[in-house]
């Protein structure tokens, strides 16, 4: 069994531990180059999911933001664009991006099924979200399998990786993991982390995702503008 945790980070650009504490990220936001920087700076385009996505927006953080990152691990970006931005959906004020508190649905050792399961959820999100544009195809997915096989996974993690790459457009691939709420947004969250949302079949993937996670519309906006400003900002 592959350790799905550590390959999440690896796709997220190799970040590290989850800070347990919760509140505003701004001190660990000042210890990267970055000072205030995006919570995922160089993170898509260093990451595997840059590789693997090959989509408009690993491209343009490739081109503004590689180098740096913030050190937190895949977990915990989810964790804190799913909790911060429910918050804001809430009528919380539109502050800094926020880690959930320990006892938080929201924190990475609250999910239901256990962190690994979390994590596994969390990569098909992102691999469904990196599809939706439908440029993933025979070729790319040769081409993406060469590059898999130059990086330092274990053959579960690439096979499991290829198995979610080969697999067809599948929203309820993603839902099987929802089991919670709280998860159920950090999937929507996921899913966004690996896309740039401006053609009508990725309009049309979150719209059906939404539904199928049970999200309401406020949150989803807020998971939305979270992302946007983590990436874009």
């Amino acid at each position: 069994m592959f350790d799905a945790r550590q390959l999440l980070d690896q796709v997220m650009g190799g970040l590290s531990s989850y800070p347990r504490a919760g509140g505003a990220l701004k001190n660990v936001q000042a210890a990267s180059s970055g000072g205030t920087g995006q919570l995922l700076t160089g993170a898509l385009a260093g990451g595997v999911l840059g590789m693997l996505a090959g989509n408009k927006r690993a491209r343009k953080f490739a081109g503004k933001s590689a180098g740096t990152a913030l050190k937190l691990g895949g977990l915990a970006a989810v964790a804190a664009i799913g909790y911060t931005a429910w918050q804001r959906s809430r009528g919380a004020p539109d502050t800094s991006l926020q880690l959930p508190p320990a006892e938080s649905g929201f924190a990475p050792e609250q999910a239901p099924n256990g962190q690994d399961m979390l994590a596994r959820g969390v990569l098909v999100a992102m691999i469904q979200g990196a599809k939706a544009d439908g440029h993933i195809d025979a070729a790319e997915h040769a081409r993406i399998f060469q590059q898999l096989e130059a990086l330092s996974l274990d053959a579960q993690a690439k096979a499991f990786v290829m198995d979610e790459l080969a697999a067809p457009q599948d929203i309820n691939r993603v839902t099987a993991y929802a089991n919670s709420p709280e998860v159920a947004a950090e999937l929507y969250a996921a899913a966004l982390l690996a896309m740039d949302p401006d053609t009508p079949q990725e309009r049309q993937f979150l719209t059906r995702l939404q539904t199928a996670l049970g999200l309401d519309a406020a949150l989803a906006d807020h998971l939305e503008a979270a992302v946007k400003a983590q990436v874009q900002g």
